[in-house]
């Protein structure tokens, strides 16, 4: 190496320590980033690049363009979160898991089926991570709280078997992610006042409130919640919609349109973050 290029190098380096430092004691890092594919299929890239799925559904998704399983089986996935066993929640994460070795963090009874159905795949049944209301699962730095939801957790039975499988009630979570942001998954919930609880003793930045109708909240409720969720909370500035569709919406689903006019109806200073799907989007507190 030249010597007169000798201190040129040393002060980059050192710069770039430094530099490294700021980063690692004040949090400095890339925002989460978040990709929506239709109901409640959402992806997260944590700061520290975990991925992070809730509600994986792909089959019979008519919004889930541009994504497949053997994506994620390329790409990785490192926690999948169904909030209950319907079709549309569950979707494909026992699958996904199995081609690509993330863990399932979910409810007991529904835990129980989805470990046959990951060991059918192909995978290891010890992939899913069984809990109850209030337990919780650390991804390196990011801690991920279920939630209860109002809402059902039957799935489909195996051939030959009477009826549904009993999978337990439905979630929501609590994802902490390393830079300290909140998110909120409600799950399919419909309205209740533990809204309001959540919003006092989690304080999320940013709340995702499902809007379909029929089978949870209508987006005149799904307005009422992100009031509650408001309460002693300084921290909520984001609500995103969630369970709508765009292709393949049935008559009187709820729209995000419809719940961004309720918010402004009830004098929320809040934005209203609409997920396009396919978009990445940075989400910041």
């Amino acid at each position: 190496m030249n010597i007169k290029i000798l201190p040129r190098f040393f002060s980059a380096a050192v710069f770039l320590f430094a530099l490294s430092i700021v980063v690692a004691t004040t949090g400095w890092a890339a925002e989460v980033k978040m990709t929506f594919y239709g109901n409640q299929h959402f992806r997260f890239v944590s700061t520290t690049g975990k991925v992070i799925l809730i509600n994986p559904w792909i089959k019979g998704n008519k919004d889930a363009t541009g994504i497949s399983i053997d994506y994620y089986k390329r790409t990785g996935v490192d926690l999948i979160l169904p909030t209950s066993g319907h079709g549309d929640d569950q979707g494909d994460s026992s699958e996904i898991a199995a081609k690509t070795g993330a863990t399932i963090f979910v409810l007991g009874e529904l835990g129980a089926i989805m470990k046959g159905d990951v060991k059918k795949f192909g995978g290891n049944p010890k992939q899913v991570y069984s809990a109850a209301i209030s337990g919780r699962y650390k991804l390196g730095g990011i801690t991920v709280q279920m939630l209860h939801a109002i809402h059902g957790s039957g799935t489909r039975p195996p051939k030959g078997h009477p009826g549904p499988l009993y999978g337990g009630f439905g979630t929501g979570f609590l994802i902490t992610f390393e830079n300290g942001l909140k998110v909120l998954m409600a799950g399919s919930t419909g309205l209740t006042l533990d809204l309001q609880l959540f919003g006092q003793r989690f304080q999320p930045h940013i709340a995702m409130i499902p809007i379909m109708g029929r089978y949870m909240m209508h987006p005149d409720d799904a307005a009422y919640a992100a009031k509650l969720l408001m309460t002693d909370n300084p921290n909520l500035k984001t609500v995103i919609p969630q369970h709508f569709r765009v292709k393949g919406a049935f008559p009187g689903m709820g729209t995000p349109a419809q719940f961004t006019m309720e918010v402004e109806k009830l004098g929320l200073p809040l934005r209203v973050l609409v997920p396009q799907v396919g978009q990445e989007i940075e989400l910041r507190k």
